[in-house]
């Protein structure tokens, strides 16, 4: 095991070497990114700010294949604290830098992963994959697809030392698998770290009127729903405007989606500007020049637990988010008063929320310092993390009370 752990922020040289091994791109490849890309991001600059010496991990061959998505002439850039691994040299160079804590997104990696002395294995439940994948596959029940992310969801819940959980509301959800796969969750630390990304306050658009922004992936989880119409007429008002940026997800095989429709109406929309996919910085940059986000979208199974990327963006940008009331991120938008929360299938509530934030400047004011404010506080990656430092504490402070021993092992 690792030495104990200091409580002091000087005595770095004790705490261990941490590496975050991310199933998508990290900010800094030079290509756009998605949720579990910055995920891994979030999570590996809150732990550097607490002092720990920290590596982001991705596989190459994945890099690789979305760097040649768009023809280049050079390999992809390797920027400081990131370090690309062929997928089958992954255990062979986590046993080579033990000790080491190794905080996995997802269970992507896990087939290649075992128990090994000197790495301690941290599972991050980043999002309830299971729910998304009853609605990427079409109108019928993907069977073999949710049995192969089962199989792998309780062999790495098998594998790991401690979990994580991004959201309160998603804890019920986790333990059932945790259940599942034979663990004692009395002996296991198990901790809600919620999203977190770096911090980029801006201007807002700076003029008259409200510009609104609707950005982020398109996925076959997440559909508009009726909110549009209400919202295109008010286009129409002076002073009125939306910058949109809805670009395919590079997992996409289905190039057809049920708001794609809606998407194009508002393209056409003569106060409605099109933006290409950008990298993070860029689109943080992106964000701080717009007064509101929309980020509504129809009730489902998945989004109902969903910790919403885009929405944690936006107000990390201290931007205020139109959203609807059953998320995770609506907890922090209501806590905080942080932006607007409305059922995005009442086209009469929807219209009324758009006419209170074009005809009230000075709530869209207070709500912005409000955004900033829940930023600092929950989203800012040194605070968000503080439950996996406390977790890489426990681990190896040892307490007796913890580690249990995997199924198959004595106890």
């Amino acid at each position: 095991m690792v030495a104990t752990l200091s409580t002091t922020e000087e005595r770095t040289e004790e705490r261990p070497q941490v590496f975050v091994v991310s199933n998508d791109i990290v900010p800094g490849l030079g290509l756009p990114v998605a949720a579990p890309g910055l995920r891994a991001f979030g999570l590996s600059e809150g732990l550097k700010a607490h002092g720990f010496r920290v590596k982001t991990l991705l596989m190459r061959d994945f890099v690789e294949r979305q760097w040649r998505r768009v023809p280049r002439a050079v390999p992809p850039p390797s920027p400081a604290g990131v370090e690309l691994v062929r997928s089958r040299h992954l255990p062979a160079y986590l046993e080579a830098n033990a000790p080491a804590v190794v905080v996995l997104i997802n269970s992507n990696q896990v087939d290649r992963l075992r128990p090994r002395e000197g790495l301690t294995f941290v599972l991050d439940f980043f999002a309830p994959k299971v729910l998304e994948a009853l609605y990427q596959f079409g109108p019928e029940y993907p069977a073999e697809q949710l049995e192969a992310l089962r199989r792998r969801k309780i062999e790495a819940i098998r594998l790991a030392d401690a979990f994580l959980v991004n959201g309160e509301k998603k804890v019920p959800y986790f333990i059932g698998w945790m259940l599942q796969a034979g663990r004692d969750i009395r002996k296991l630390p198990l901790k809600v770290v919620n999203m977190s990304v770096p911090l980029a306050f801006g201007p807002g658009s700076g003029g008259a009127g409200v510009r609104f922004a609707l950005a982020g992936y398109l996925q076959a989880w997440s559909t508009l729903g009726a909110w549009v119409e209400p919202f295109l007429a008010r286009l129409d008002r002076p002073g009125v405007s939306l910058e949109m940026l809805v670009a395919w997800h590079w997992s996409r095989t289905d190039w057809s989606h049920a708001s794609s429709g809606v998407l194009r109406r508002l393209a056409e929309h003569p106060s409605v500007r099109s933006h290409a996919a950008m990298t993070f910085s860029r689109f943080q940059e992106f964000l701080a020049g717009v007064d509101v986000t929309v980020d509504l979208f129809e009730w489902n199974l998945e989004r109902e637990y969903a910790m919403v990327t885009r929405a944690v963006i936006s107000l990390a940008c201290g931007v205020p988010v139109v959203h609807p009331p059953f998320t995770e991120v609506s907890r922090m938008i209501s806590a905080y008063d942080a932006g607007w929360l409305v059922d995005p299938s009442d086209a009469g509530a929807v219209g009324r929320t758009f006419d209170r934030i074009i005809g009230s400047p000075e709530e869209v004011r207070r709500k912005r310092e409000n955004a900033r404010r829940l930023a600092r506080e929950l989203i800012d990656p040194k605070v968000a993390v503080g439950p996996l430092v406390e977790a890489i504490r426990e681990i190896h402070s040892g307490d007796t009370r913890l580690g249990d021993a995997r199924p198959g092992e004595a106890s």
